[in-house]
């Protein structure tokens, strides 16, 4: 899921800045994972290079315990992905009433909405008064023209969408880190395990 946004991040700029809340927005939620992830590799590395017994296991139980949250957090992620999108739609309409108040949110809307494609939460009738960003082509009052040319699709099935098409990649993706992750827990645990003989070695 960590991925799956941090791509969305990449890919759309601003798309979660748009969300009524703001810890819903990715970057405070890499911040912690980016912090987790920099103790743990801190540990590992000093375990490495001064061959400490303790430091070693401290990031194989540690890196273990992440790989365990992670795959948890997927089995939490399937079983209430309704819930998620539910909330998810919350946020982004908490978002739409956001627009007119201030100028950063308005031209994340804006430019989300040229993107993707869309116009609104679930189409055009989300909004009071349509801002020329729903417009098919744009241009200046567009959207005040007497039949003009708008985004059918509302911005909840565009991510939908987006997701559903570059699931592969997320997938692709999660499955590296995941790789990655259990040779670095299987590293630290040999690590360790030579360490401890090491000590045998040398005092008995």
């Amino acid at each position: 899921m960590i991925i799956a946004a941090g791509v969305l991040q990449m890919r759309y700029t601003g798309l979660f800045d748009i969300l009524g809340n703001p810890w819903f927005a990715t970057p405070h939620l890499l911040v912690i994972v980016g912090v987790t992830c920099a103790v743990i590799g801190f540990l590992g590395c000093c375990g490495s290079i001064r061959e400490n017994y303790c430091l070693t296991v401290s990031f194989a139980v540690l890196l273990s315990g992440l790989l365990l949250l992670e795959f948890f957090g997927i089995i939490l992620v399937y079983s209430f992905h309704e819930q998620l999108q539910r909330n998810f739609e919350t946020q982004l309409q908490q978002g739409l009433e956001r627009y007119n108040r201030s100028t950063g949110v308005q031209m994340t809307w804006d430019e989300t909405q040229q993107q993707f494609q869309c116009c609104g939460v679930y189409n055009s009738t989300d909004w009071k008064v349509i801002p020329d960003s729903c417009c098919i082509h744009l241009h200046n009052g567009c959207a005040k023209m007497p039949q003009p040319l708008l985004h059918d699709d509302g911005c909840v099935n565009a991510v939908q969408d987006w997701l559903t098409t570059n699931v592969a990649i997320v997938g692709g993706i999660s499955a590296l880190v995941a790789g990655l992750q259990i040779i670095g827990v299987c590293f630290a645990c040999c690590l360790s395990k030579s360490i401890l003989k090491d000590f045998h070695d040398y005092y008995y």
